[in-house]
């Protein structure tokens, strides 16, 4: 059965990313973990994963995930995705157009952040990247056609020996999230990367 999409943790994540729990995570996440690269700071760690990608493999299927928009509440995708400002090897930006009738009817039951009165919701996200460090950052607005309202910026670093990683994210405050809500909604981003990893060796095996 589908996970149901919490309204509470629907600030940090709504609308700026498309995955879904299967209900069988491959690779757990722990919140609150005490960080490799920033001591005295906490962040969301996943398990090792050298049984299932490199390290190299879920940085690219990661920016893969990042170009391929979906709704966070149903996977549908939007009216109207665009890729653009991209900078090969550095960044993009992905702009995506959802019907806004649609959103103001699901804003009854999910929190989405600054929806305008009028017209589609529109949600941005820039992507800024560096492969020789596996670290990747996502800048997220979301708004009207006029105006974009900041809403968060996540930072994930991937490491190596065994191949995990560690993510945390900023709100429009400033303020610094890893909490269990946090890594909750990052769950649902990683299982669905990693069930991408797995199509590509089930073909090649034959399945």
């Amino acid at each position: 059965s589908a996970q149901a999409f919490q309204p509470s943790q629907a600030p940090l994540l709504v609308f700026t990313s498309g995955a879904m729990g299967s209900g069988s995570s491959k690779v757990i996440l722990s919140s609150d973990v005490a960080s490799i690269f920033e001591p005295g700071e906490k962040c969301i760690t996943s398990a090792a994963f050298d049984e299932y990608a490199t390290a190299e493999e879920f940085f690219d299927m990661l920016l893969a995930w990042f170009k391929d928009v979906k709704s966070p509440v149903d996977g549908s995708a939007p009216k109207a995705l665009q890729v653009i400002d991209e900078d090969p090897g550095k960044e993009f930006t992905t702009v995506a157009s959802w019907d806004g009738d649609t959103c103001r009817k699901a804003a009854y039951i999910y929190t989405i952040p600054n929806l305008p009165k009028t017209g589609d919701y529109i949600t941005k996200k820039k992507v800024v990247y560096d492969k020789a460090s596996l670290t990747v950052s996502d800048i997220n607005s979301a708004g009207g056609t006029e105006e974009q309202k900041h809403l968060m910026t996540a930072t994930g670093r991937i490491l190596k020996n065994p191949a995990r990683f560690e993510w945390f994210a900023k709100d429009q405050d400033g303020v610094r999230h890893s909490d269990a809500k946090a890594a909750k909604d990052l769950q649902r981003t990683i299982d669905d990367v990693f069930a991408r990893l797995e199509k590509p060796k089930a073909a090649a095996g034959g399945a």
